[in-house]
């Protein structure tokens, strides 16, 4: 009998007590209440394990570049690996796209011959003049601020000359604020080649 006393008790208190802690819930109370804003996405670097682990170790490696914005999953390498012709992998092509980017200025868009053009130079670079340019270029790259991603089918990215994701490995850059596209053919039946907007 003292329990079903202490129990009717509890029940008779239970609903002035419950408003003390459960607070109205109407338009006002929830348009007052402020959600914090999503943090945002995190800089994925060459450092960082959140890309395909050959494209990391082939830029930190070969080419010595460690700050570069990366979007490059290894979902989608495997992807393109898989399902398209192809007569390298993906680090060949790669490191196909990053010689061409530091030594090829054959097109005026790519960002090497428009670095040359900031020297002055304006016939063709002797040797010493190239490679400062390409070294130009690769700290360009090796900010935190520049990226570097592989292009998906119909996703963004998409190169300017209309260059197919199913014909080529193709590389978006962005590199001092101009985009730029590296396109190396899955047949390896043409050169590589660069160039921007």
């Amino acid at each position: 009998m003292i329990i079903a006393a202490i129990f009717s008790a509890a029940l008779a208190a239970a609903p002035a007590g419950a408003g003390d802690w459960a607070p109205a819930v109407n338009p006002a109370a929830l348009a007052a209440a402020e959600a914090p804003a999503a943090p945002a996405p995190a800089r994925s670097g060459p450092r960082d394990g959140q890309n395909y682990s050959g494209a990391e170790e082939l830029l930190i490696m070969e080419f010595g570049i460690n700050s570069v914005t990366l979007d490059v999953p290894e979902a989608e390498v495997i992807r393109q690996d898989r399902y398209y012709d192809n007569a390298f992998c993906f680090e060949q092509a790669l490191r196909l796209a990053l010689w061409n980017l530091l030594g090829d200025y054959s097109s005026p868009t790519s960002p090497l011959a428009r670095e040359l053009e900031r020297m002055g130079v304006l016939s063709t670079p002797s040797k010493s003049e190239l490679r400062k340019a390409g070294e130009r270029v690769r700290a360009l790259l090796d900010r935190g601020d520049s990226r570097l991603a592989l292009v998906r089918p119909y996703k963004l990215y998409q190169p300017l000359n209309g260059e197919t994701v199913e014909q080529n490995w193709i590389f978006y850059l962005n590199l001092g604020g101009r985009n730029y596209w590296v396109v190396v053919d899955r047949a390896g039946k043409k050169a590589a080649y660069a160039y921007g907007d």
